[in-house]
Order: structure tokens, then C-alpha cells, then sequence
């Protein structure tokens, strides 16, 4: 897959940021700059064009415009589209369409150079989001120490849109296998946030940001949820006290055990036990 390479660097600047709203519909400016221009859709509908691509952008899309490349509007926006913008430097190190594995895309993360694709997928309501509406504060503000400050949160949103860009291959997810498959490993283990992150190999609010995103619901909920599928399974084997399964499943209190277990199935895990084992009924779904 082709990225563009950004170098983290200290000399890095944003040059101009802001919001455009768009009552009527009008097309992207067709124009060659010489700083690149990161877009975010907050509302509406794009169409735009870099060299010989086109793009259709919709909310929660992010496209990084690069400089000294041509790009401009093929059709206007919807009427009432929102979009936020960061110009910011280009540096000499900085490379265009390099055609990277993800092996290759994760060795140079590790080297602190941040491969972007030209259109992101980032959702609404997310860090990229909140990191977009913090560089234009900060830039607009009239505070001391400013310019080192966006040149953190400017390194900060390439470091997000290169985490999407290396998790939107199909190999490149490696941190959520390895955290599950150490999950099953440990059933006797209640993992803090913290030690999930360390698994995976992030800082714990990357890390409960990226989870809830790709699992759907916090990973607190995610663990208690299995443990309490699990549970299920072997209660009904009948082969297994409620003691033995709390324990085997880290609870080391049979009381608190059951009470979570009874709110989650509205079933006592004792009237599971005491049930006929058959492979042919179904577990309850979780409350």
C-alpha cells in the first residue's frame, strides 16, 4: 500500500487552522500549496481530487492534501457541510506514495516516522476530532508557549491517523489477538487497563480509545462479559462447583461471583449446574 511519510520533528509548524462552513454548496479550491493541508469532515459531503484521484469524503473522513500536489473540487459540497483545517510545514524529510508493507509501515512507527494514507476513516466523536478542535484553539489563543505546543499537537493527530492507517490492514490488528489470546492464557486473571495496554503496546487512553473502537463497548465490560460467557459453559458441564468456576474464572469471592453472574443471565449460576448438560441449549444472552 502506498503512504506519505512524515518524520517527527520539532520543526514541524502549523501555519493556519480554522472551521468552514458551507450554507451553499461550493466547490474545494483548485490550487498547488506548498504546506500540506490536513481536512476533517465534521458534517456533509466532498468530492475532491488529488493528482489523478478522485475522493468521496463524508463525515468523519480526514484527507491529507500534500503539498506541491494539485488538488481541487470535482463537485461541490452539500449544502450545510462543516470541515476543519490544519495547514502545517513541509520538511525535507517528508516522502509522497511510498509503497510500504505493514511489516515496513510498523518499523518505521517504531522509528518515529508516521505513514499516512491519503483518505482516513476516523468516525465522528473521536480523538482525531478533539485533537482537531485543540489545535485550532491553541492557535487562536493568545498563550505563552504556543508554538511548541501545536507542534505536539500537530505530531499527536499524525500519530493517530498513522495508527488507523497501519490497523486498516488486515494483518497490521496483531495487538488485539495478542491481548485475547493472553486473556484465554490467564482465565484466572481479572487484567487491569493498564496491563491490557501493556499487552498491546500502548499507553493505557490510547489504548481504552482504540478498544472501545474496534470491540464496540469498554474493555472492562468486554472482560467481565466473557468471563461470565465462559463461566456460563463450564457451569453447565456440571462437572465444575460455583466455587471451582469463580475461581477458575478469577472471582475470589463465590457471593460477588454469583450476584454478577445472576444480574448478567438473570439465572443463579447454581440453578445452571443443577440443569440437565446438553450441547443442544442455548446460553441465555447477556443482560
Amino acid at each position: 500500500m502506498k503512504y506519505d511519510l512524515f518524520p517527527l520533528s520539532s520543526a514541524r509548524k502549523v501555519l493556519l487552522c480554522g472551521t468552514n462552513i458551507y450554507p451553499i454548496p461550493e466547490y474545494h479550491v483548485d490550487r498547488i500549496m506548498e504546506e500540506h493541508d490536513l481536512m476533517y469532515i465534521c458534517e456533509g459531503t466532498w468530492q475532491v481530487a488529488q493528482e489523478d484521484q478522485i475522493y468521496d469524503l463524508k463525515a468523519g473522513d480526514v484527507i491529507l492534501l500534500r503539498s506541491g500536489a494539485h488538488h481541487w473540487g470535482t463537485a461541490p459540497c452539500s449544502v450545510g457541510s462543516r470541515n476543519m483545517f490544519i495547514h502545517f510545514s513541509r520538511l525535507p524529510g517528508d516522502q509522497a506514495d511510498a509503497e510500504l508493507t505493514a511489516a515496513e509501515c510498523q518499523a518505521a512507527a517504531s522509528g518515529n516516522v508516521f505513514c499516512i494514507q491519503t483518505l482516513t476513516h476516523c468516525g465522528l466523536g473521536n480523538t482525531i476530532d478533539q485533537l482537531f478542535r485543540s489545535v485550532i484553539h491553541v492557535f487562536w489563543a493568545h498563550q505563552d508557549d504556543k508554538e511548541r505546543h501545536l507542534t505536539l499537537l500537530i505530531s499527536e493527530i499524525l500519530n493517530e491517523l498513522a495508527f488507523e492507517a497501519r490497523n486498516s490492514q488486515p494483518e497490521a490488528a496483531v495487538w488485539i489477538t495478542r491481548l485475547l489470546n493472553a486473556m484465554r492464557e490467564h482465565q484466572d486473571h481479572f487484567f487491569s487497563l493498564s496491563e491490557a495496554a501493556e499487552v498491546a503496546g500502548m499507553n493505557d487512553r490510547t489504548f481504552s480509545a482504540r478498544f472501545r473502537k474496534m470491540i464496540g463497548k469498554s474493555f472492562h465490560q468486554y472482560q467481565m462479559e466473557t468471563k461470565m460467557k465462559y463461566a456460563y459453559d463450564a457451569l453447565r458441564t456440571g462437572r465444575y462447583t460455583v466455587r471451582e468456576v469463580s475461581q477458575r474464572f478469577g472471582f475470589e469471592d463465590p457471593c460477588y461471583f454469583s450476584r454478577v453472574f445472576s444480574r448478567s443471565f438473570g439465572v443463579s449460576p447454581s440453578e445452571i449446574r443443577k440443569g440437565e448438560p446438553s450441547d443442544n441449549v442455548n446460553r441465555p444472552k447477556m443482560r
